[in-house]
């Protein structure tokens, strides 16, 4: 029995690595394995459906219809719409919508946190080791040690991440995890004084602002420290201090980095203030859905005769644009679906009321993200994260001790015992 709970904690543990997106090709095919994330969808997407045929309560889920919706509908419908505007065959159109998939890992997440019954601290301690891997990873590829991808290419892409001159180093490896475990720090920190976790936070951030390089993600950082510590400002200040202090006497080892990154610093704000390939995008969507009837046109892939550069330019890209991208696929839908993702992870969140630092940085990264919704692509592009919080908000909310959990988890065979270990229902 104890063999048999280890096991299933070494595949949670492994299913949770796998998702963090460490080994998988970034976007600027700079680094990564190849074709691993494809291969990892198959698997969730295997996983899904033999859950789904085998276990007729997963059917019954509230949140399990609205996974499917997101994670099966939505890129189908957007695959068929780009068929029918462009000619699309259906493949490239699913190829494109893949990561939307990854919603789907709801139901293996959820199965395997039945079976290992973990508590919340040992998810969390799960999910630090996997921001660490993701962290590792990325220095190594920072630092030259692991070489970047030179022979990687599926097609000519205009917009070269590599060759940016302002950033030419940047790779976003593991940014959802790690920008979760920062929160998680952060809430740990506001309970009591760790120097393990001030440790850990500075490493992430040192990795936010050298290696993921995103001015969007280090103003959410910013704005969830104020929050978290909004009631305990005398903390806050101490941080603060304590943070001044180290990267003063950091600055004094090495004066020529420091000032490197101050230049670099005042770069990026400039660049902020100019205007940007978003703004063209944007103005692009919304006159092609208007000149459309309101109707949604789907997604090109870039390996279908080039995608969207063939058609607007090589810097059009509907991830840039958060929500918009999802009005240009599914016009007048978007009002429908965003209302569907959005109140659907509130309801779902609000059936745990028990959570941990974990949980609650799960919780406030949705926030943030809703909050910052033209940025945000979270709806197309989040499943990743967005299924493993939503599996971890309705496991816990099933174990614990209160009426409206016992009500809610009717769909839970009998027996089961309120500690949470489960055991599937057979058909």
């Amino acid at each position: 029995m104890i063999r048999k709970l280890f096991a299933y904690r070494a595949l949670l543990f492994l299913l949770l690595l796998m998702n963090s997106a460490c080994l998988f090709l970034t976007d600027d095919k700079k680094a990564g394995i190849p074709y691993l994330r494809e291969l990892f969808i198959v698997a969730i997407v295997l996983g899904a459906l033999v859950l789904l045929l085998t276990w007729s309560r997963a059917q019954q889920s509230r949140a399990g219809l609205w996974i499917l919706f997101f994670g099966l509908v939505l890129p189908l419908l957007s695959a068929l719409l780009a068929a029918l505007n462009f000619g699309q065959p259906l493949g490239f159109g699913l190829l494109e919508e893949r990561r939307s998939f990854l919603y789907l890992l709801f139901f293996p997440m959820l199965f395997l946190l039945i079976k290992a019954h973990p508590t919340q601290e040992q998810l969390e301690r799960f999910m630090l080791c996997c921001a660490v891997a993701c962290v590792v990873v990325g220095y190594l590829y920072y630092w030259g040690v692991l070489p970047e991808n030179n022979d990687v290419s599926f097609t000519v892409d205009e917009k070269d991440y590599g060759i940016n001159p302002l950033r030419p180093n940047r790779f976003s490896i593991g940014a959802p995890y790690v920008s979760a475990c920062a929160f998680m720090l952060m809430y740990r920190l506001q309970r009591s004084m760790s120097w393990f976790a001030i440790a850990l936070l500075l490493l992430f951030a040192s990795y936010l602002w050298l290696v993921i390089q995103t001015r969007n993600t280090m103003l959410i950082w910013a704005l969830a420290g104020i929050w978290i510590f909004r009631s305990r400002v005398g903390l806050l200040v101490k941080l603060g201090i304590l943070t001044s202090a180290v990267l003063l006497a950091a600055f004094f080892l090495a004066p020529d980095f420091f000032a490197a990154q101050l230049s670099r610093f005042d770069a990026l704000l400039f660049e902020a203030r100019e205007p940007g390939v978003r703004n063209i995008t944007t103005q692009i969507v919304v006159e092609e859905v208007a000149r459309n009837g309101l109707i949604g046109m789907g997604a090109l892939s870039l390996q279908w005769q080039g995608g969207f550069s063939r058609l607007y330019n090589g810097y059009f890209y509907l991830s840039d644009v958060g929500l918009l991208g999802v009005y240009y696929r599914f016009g007048f839908l978007t009002p429908v679906i965003a209302l569907i993702y959005y109140l659907g992870f509130l309801r779902f969140m609000s059936y745990c009321r028990k959570k941990g630092d974990l949980l609650n940085a799960l919780q406030l990264t949705f926030w943030f993200n809703g909050i910052n919704f033209f940025f945000s692509n979270t709806i197309m592009y989040g499943g990743e994260i967005t299924g493993l919080s939503i599996a971890a908000f309705v496991y816990y909310a099933r174990t614990q001790d209160s009426p409206a959990a016992a009500a809610r988890a009717s769909w839970l065979p009998d027996g089961t015992r309120r500690s949470g270990t489960v055991e599937l229902a057979k058909t």
